[in-house]
């Protein structure tokens, strides 16, 4: 079997295109991925048809070959090893799509193929927000009577969502009340974590913990930029809540740096940033022998969760995997929707990653350059 072709999709969903990638055999095969990169998705396509070179005609069973031909660029005599957040994420599509080839060649589920299912679901955390401490407590207690164990707030912000952590210190008491209330509501047995964005000073952050660590919060999501790793662990030390982070590291190395640092008490690679299947197994193997669990970051389409769903229900070292649940059509674009009960998201069934997509759902959410959408 041979790559003929490899194409790739935008779908317009609310906060992002998704960015579905698309590997073609000369069997017939189609391998699926996806590389959303937020709000850099038509760069990321770029990225694909470049790497399209090193692809067409090779053996598509070869993934970790492909991945470090790509990833070390061969064709340029291999003295260039790309990194950034737009080159890693067109490679994870490559490379989530060559392992749903590998998988349907066999007849067997991805997460069959990544050592078998050490679970056979894996718990999701989804959002709760309020402009007002009552509407934060609303949308918190609806999320739970759906069933989800696990929620996720933001921290609250003079600035909005402007990365200007010098002068904004995330409202410390306005926040910790808006976390207050909905600890209140919930109970203790909810997982409740914050999400700071990467946006605020070691001080600061500091500072908003001391008012949260009465709420038994289980996670402090990205406190600081991921600039200066060191910063994480400056934090950590300071501060009783577990530190979660980054999903904007793009490599194992990255990841390795942060854990030797003790900057994480639990990694948040996300599987569209940082490599794919074939890199985020790594680094959740590196994060083991530290005791650090994995929390994917995973706020993308239908094709990205489910491949997610595989590596996590494949690995031992989890903790609770972002989903993101106000996308009402979401799984109209694929040809069965994800099962989710009680805030846990089954394997699909079937082989590769158990979904195909529904091209005619598809076509009418497909965006192209020059769409006003």
């Amino acid at each position: 079997m041979r790559i003929t072709d490899v194409n790739t999709m935008l779908i317009n969903s609310p906060s992002r295109k998704w960015t579905i990638v698309q590997v073609l055999t000369d069997e017939g095969l189609i391998g699926l991925g996806e590389a959303t990169y937020s709000n850099k998705e038509p760069v990321v396509v770029e990225a694909i048809r470049h790497m399209k070179a090193e692809l067409i005609g090779e053996d598509p069973s070869r993934i970790e070959f492909l991945w470090h031909k790509i990833y070390r660029r061969s064709s340029m005599g291999g003295i260039w090893r790309m990194a950034g957040p737009v080159w890693m994420s067109a490679l994870s599509g490559i490379d989530q799509a060559l392992w749903d080839i590998k998988g349907k060649v066999a007849g067997l589920p991805v997460v069959d193929l990544l050592g078998g299912r050490f679970r056979e679901k894996v718990e999701v955390y989804t959002h709760f927000s309020g402009n007002s401490v009552e509407e934060s407590v609303a949308s918190a207690r609806h999320i739970v009577d759906k069933g989800y164990t696990a929620i996720k707030g933001s921290v609250l912000s003079s600035n909005g969502y402007r990365f200007d952590q010098y002068f904004d210190d995330g409202k410390p008491k306005q926040t910790a009340a808006h976390f207050a209330a909905v600890r209140e509501a919930v109970g203790p047995d909810v997982k409740l974590l914050i999400d700071c964005h990467g946006r605020f000073t070691v001080a600061n952050c500091i500072r908003l913990a001391r008012e949260l660590e009465h709420y038994n919060l289980y996670a402090f999501e990205d406190p600081v930029p991921p600039e200066d790793l060191s910063a994480y662990s400056k934090v950590r030390r300071e501060i009783s809540i577990p530190v979660m982070g980054s999903e904007r590291l793009n490599t194992k190395s990255h990841f390795r740096q942060l854990l030797e640092l003790d900057g994480v008490d639990i990694a948040q690679p996300d599987l569209m940033y940082a490599g794919g299947i074939t890199e985020v197994k790594k680094i959740a193997a590196i994060s083991d022998t530290y005791h650090v669990p994995i929390s994917l970051h995973n706020t993308k389409g239908p094709v990205g969760i489910a491949a997610a769903v595989h590596l996590m229900a494949s690995i031992p070292n989890v903790a609770p995997m972002e989903l993101v649940t106000d996308i009402p059509w979401r799984d109209d674009i694929i040809n069965r929707p994800l099962k989710i009960v009680d805030g846990y998201i089954f394997i699909p069934e079937g082989p590769g990653w158990g979904i195909e997509l529904n091209m005619e759902a598809v076509s009418e959410y497909v965006w192209a350059p020059g769409d006003p959408r």
